[in-house]
């Protein structure tokens, strides 16, 4: 029952639709699996004691979480882990070595898990991308450069990650380095008003109010054809902002929701797709 306890416990928590405290997580799986809360507790500090799950604080109160200290699947086929941690990979896995530090980015937040999955999802069979020429990426907002280097290792051919925080560009760099991708994907504080080129796929996973603002100069660097992927806002947002990326020339094709936060994929309208 110890091995099971513990399962309940680690799903109970990775799969909550908000972050749970210690008691929260007591509470719920001694009621769903039949033990006293006394016996949760000790599993509980177990699995954080082994790594797999870690405290958070957050304005005074204690949360629990999935620990970002040891490999973590966060799709189908993508794996974040630290660079130290050894991890043998499967076929057909894509495996991201991550430094956390100060920038946003380590998988830990919802809104970089769903658009990782998004990604997944799209390299995985999405016809609008089956073409002869090779393909470009662009992440605004790179934050640790893990949306960047993830659309490298997915078959992205050529990567630009752009941040305008001094801080979060060291970081990234520092990432694509420990990832072997110097020469596939390039960061830079260019503004992106400022670039030139028209990419593939876009990810930004940045606040609601700049996506808003920025759906003219997003729309003027996705190619015809392109996919863009948005998170960083809440669900009740999802609705304007698909409307103002509409008006942009886009069509929503694909949307999920983790813990409150939203992603959707969008199409750039020009041949059709399926």
């Amino acid at each position: 029952m110890t091995r099971e306890l513990k399962h309940i416990i680690y799903k109970t928590v990775i799969e909550a639709n908000r972050k749970m405290t210690p008691g929260d997580v007591e509470k719920a799986v001694a009621r769903s699996a039949g033990v006293d809360r006394k016996r949760v507790r000790l599993a509980v500090r177990d699995l954080v004691g082994r790594g797999e799950l870690s405290y958070t604080y957050v304005y005074g109160t204690s949360f629990l979480e999935r620990s970002f200290d040891r490999p973590v699947r966060l799709s189908k086929r993508i794996v974040i882990k630290p660079p130290q941690a050894p991890y043998e990979s499967r076929p057909g896995e894509v495996v991201v070595d991550i430094v956390a530090g100060a920038a946003f980015g380590n998988g830990a937040h919802p809104t970089t898990r769903l658009v990782l999955r998004a990604l997944d999802h799209i390299f995985g069979g999405n016809r609008c991308l089956e073409r002869k020429a090779p393909l470009n990426g662009l992440d605004v907002g790179t934050g640790t450069g893990i949306l960047a280097i993830a659309l490298a290792k997915l078959g992205v051919q050529e990567v630009v990650g752009i941040d305008i925080d001094p801080c979060a560009v060291s970081e990234s760099t520092h990432n694509v380095l420990l990832n072997g991708l110097a020469e596939q994907v390039s960061i830079t504080n260019t503004p992106l008003e400022k670039l030139s080129s028209h990419f593939s796929v876009i990810v930004a996973n940045i606040a609601y109010p700049t996506l808003r603002r920025m759906a003219p100069s997003l729309s003027a660097r996705t190619e015809k054809n392109g996919l863009l992927i948005l998170s960083g806002f809440l669900e009740p947002a999802s609705k304007n902002l698909g409307e103002t990326y509409c008006e942009h020339g886009f069509k929503l094709v694909r949307e999920e929701a983790e813990r409150g936060w939203a992603c959707m994929t969008l199409h750039k309208r020009g041949s059709e797709c399926p």
